[in-house]
């Protein structure tokens, strides 16, 4: 199944849509640009006159005028409505013994504990094994002598669009990834 890339006005990412979705936009007159691969003709009738047949191109990343939906994507707080992809800018690794595991595996880690004020944002959450995230407890890596394998970060919303979706046609990723930090884990 092919996801849409949609996007405001100036390029922003906003969300993914079905292609369904996609043929939503269009008929509600809200595409203004339309970048990368044709995903979808859809054709019509012919015209009478000229003998042509209709058609009409979606292409894999659309421009939106006008209110969109993902823009609440990008104003959450809670790291715990974006668990899935807090896990996939971690890697599925644990942040304390460094391996790999399944997301039914996985917690979610605050480095400084929210049981003494640490909070629930990106750059204080990391991924970690439920061994790890146990011994931990409510401790801090000082008190418990743990180290952090890699530094917790905010992804930025271009970052946020790879990570939340596994089905990413070429052209979307060269377009998201021209906007990404060179330092980001999606390079790795």
């Amino acid at each position: 199944m092919v996801d849409i890339l949609i996007a405001d006005k100036v390029g922003n990412p906003k969300e993914w849509v079905s292609l369904d979705g996609a043929t939503h936009y269009l008929a509600s007159n809200k595409i203004i640009w339309q970048a990368g691969s044709v995903v979808k003709t859809y054709r019509g009738g012919y015209n009478a006159a000229t003998g042509l047949r209709s058609t009409i191109d979606i292409h894999s990343i659309l421009g939106i005028t006008g209110k969109l939906l993902g823009d609440k994507f990008f104003h959450r707080t809670t790291v715990y409505t974006d668990r899935e992809i807090l896990y996939a800018r971690d890697r599925y690794l644990c942040a304390y013994c460094g391996e790999e595991f399944k997301a039914s595996k996985l917690t979610i880690d605050h480095v400084h504990p929210q049981s003494r004020g640490g909070k629930n944002i990106w750059t204080n959450c990391v991924t970690a094994c439920k061994s790890c995230n146990h011994s931990k407890g409510d401790k801090t890596l000082e008190e418990i002598d743990m180290k952090l394998l890699y530094v917790p970060y905010a992804p930025n919303m271009f970052e946020k669009m790879i990570l939340s979706n596994r089905n990413i046609l070429a052209d979307q990723m060269e377009f998201l990834k021209a906007r990404v930090p060179k330092t980001s884990r999606v390079f790795l």
